[in-house]
C-alpha cells in the first residue's frame, strides 16, 4: 500500500510525541518520575472554643458579633440578674446578723468570766472575814485582832465598791443589748450580799471593841456559815462559762453557714458573665437578647488566634529528617508569603498508603505519616492552603 505525504507526516508526528513522552517519564527529574520531590499541600486548621453558661437563664446582653476580634477574659454575653441580686441582699443581711450574734456571744463570755471570778474572790474574802470574826467573838478580841478586823473592814469596803462597779457595768451592757437581764439580776444580788457582809464586818469590829457576848458569838457563827454558802454558790457559777463557750461556737457556726450561702450567690452571679478564655475571632453567635437558654448551650464559638495548625501526610521515605520541635519554612499561596512553623507531633504509625507498588520497577508501597505543624504568621487563618517543600531521604535515582 502506498502512503501519501499526509500519512507519513502523521506517523512521524506520533513517533516524535511518543519519544518525547518517554523521555519525560523516564529521565530523572521529570515531573512524572516516581522519585521526584513535590511540595506537600494541606489546609490551615484551628482550635474552636464553644462558650456556654454554667446555668440556665435569660440572655441580657450579647456584646459581640461574628467576625469580632476578642481578647482573653473579654465579656461576650450576660444573663439577667434581678432574682440573684435579691437573693444576694437576703444572704448578705443574714450574714451580717450572724456576725452580730457572734460578737454578742463573745462579749457574753468575757462578762461571765469576769463576773464569776470576781464573785469567787469576793465570797472567799467574806468567808475568811466571817471566820475570823467568829474566832474573835469566841475567844475574845485582842488588840491585834481589832487591827485585823479593821483591815478586813477595809477589804470588805473595797469588795463592795467592786460589786457596785460591776452592777453599773451590767446595767450599761444590758442597755446596749450585750447581756441578758439575768446578768444584771446576778450583779444586783452580789452587790446586796457584799453590802450586807460589809455591815456584818463593821458590826463585828464594833463588838470586838466592846467585848464579846453570847449572842454575838452565835451571830458571827451564822454569818460565817452564810459566807461559806455564798462561796459555794459562786464556785458553782463558774460552770456557766462553759455554757457561754458553747454559745460562741454555735454563733460562729452560724456565721460560717451564712458566709457560705453568700459565697454561693456570688458564684451564681459570676456565672452570669460569659468570658472568653482565649484571644481569637468570633466564628458564630447562636443566641439573641432576651432568649431563654439552657445550661451548657453553645452561645458563642471562638476561633482561637494562637492555636492554628496544619496536618501534612509525609511519605515514609521523607520522614528521616522530620522531628518534633523542628522549625520549617512554609509557603502560603493566598498571601504570597513564607511563614514559619514548628512540628509538634509526628504520628507513631502510618495512616495509609499514598503510592502503590510498581512491579516493573521492583517498587513497594510507600505509606504516609501524619505530621502536625503549629503555624505562625500574620494573616494566617483557617482554610488557607499551605505548601511545604520537604526534601527527604530515600529519593530514587
Amino acid at each position: 500500500m502506498k502512503l501519501n505525504a499526509k500519512s507519513w507526516a502523521g506517523i512521524i508526528g506520533f513517533v516524535a510525541v511518543t519519544g518525547l513522552l518517554g523521555a519525560y517519564l523516564l529521565v530523572p527529574g521529570g515531573k512524572g518520575y516516581a522519585g521526584a520531590d513535590k511540595p506537600l499541600v494541606s489546609v490551615v486548621e484551628g482550635t474552636e472554643v464553644d462558650m456556654a453558661f454554667k446555668m440556665a437563664g435569660a440572655v441580657d446582653q450579647v456584646m459581640v458579633k461574628e467576625g469580632d476580634v476578642v481578647a482573653p477574659n473579654q465579656v461576650l454575653a450576660t444573663l439577667t440578674t434581678e432574682e440573684l441580686n435579691a437573693k444576694r441582699e437576703q444572704a448578705e443581711a443574714a450574714y451580717k446578723l450572724a456576725q452580730a450574734k457572734f460578737e454578742q456571744a463573745k462579749r457574753g463570755v468575757v462578762v461571765t468570766d469576769d463576773t464569776t471570778q470576781a464573785q469567787v474572790q469576793q465570797t472567799m474574802a467574806a468567808v475568811n472575814a466571817a471566820k475570823a470574826q467568829y474566832d474573835a467573838n469566841l475567844n475574845g478580841a485582842r488588840p491585834e485582832e481589832i487591827v485585823q478586823l479593821t483591815a478586813k473592814e477595809q477589804a470588805a469596803q473595797i469588795a463592795r465598791d467592786n460589786a457596785k462597779t460591776n452592777l453599773q457595768r451590767m446595767n450599761d451592757l444590758y442597755a446596749q443589748g450585750a447581756v441578758p437581764k439575768v446578768n444584771v439580776e446576778q450583779a444586783t444580788t452580789q452587790f446586796n450580799q457584799i453590802d450586807a457582809e460589809l455591815s456584818a464586818v463593821q458590826q463585828q469590829l464594833k463588838m470586838a471593841k466592846s467585848g464579846p457576848r453570847k449572842e454575838q458569838v452565835e451571830a458571827s457563827k451564822a454569818q460565817w456559815q452564810q459566807a461559806q454558802a455564798a462561796y459555794q454558790q459562786a464556785v458553782a457559777a463558774t460552770g456557766q462559762g462553759g455554757i457561754k463557750q458553747m454559745d460562741v461556737k454555735q454563733a460562729e457556726a452560724g456565721v460560717q453557714q451564712a458566709k457560705g450561702a453568700l459565697d454561693e450567690v456570688d458564684a451564681y452571679l459570676r456565672n452570669t458573665k460569659l468570658n472568653s478564655p482565649v484571644a481569637g475571632i468570633v466564628k458564630s453567635v447562636n443566641v439573641e437578647k432576651g432568649e431563654l437558654v439552657a445550661q451548657g448551650l453553645t452561645i458563642v464559638t471562638i476561633q482561637a488566634k494562637d492555636d492554628q495548625f496544619v496536618k501534612f501526610y509525609v511519605d515514609e521515605d521523607k520522614l528521616g529528617k522530620v522531628q518534633v520541635g523542628q522549625k520549617h519554612t512554609f509557603f502560603v499561596p493566598a498571601l504570597n508569603q513564607k511563614v514559619e512553623g514548628t512540628i509538634v507531633t509526628v504520628a507513631p504509625a502510618a495512616d495509609f498508603a499514598v503510592k502503590k507498588a510498581t512491579q516493573e520497577l521492583n517498587d513497594r508501597d510507600i505509606r504516609a505519616f501524619e505530621v502536625k505543624v503549629q503555624i505562625h504568621g500574620e494573616g494566617i487563618r483557617p482554610g488557607l492552603s499551605v505548601e511545604w517543600d520537604l526534601k527527604g531521604d530515600g529519593v530514587r535515582e
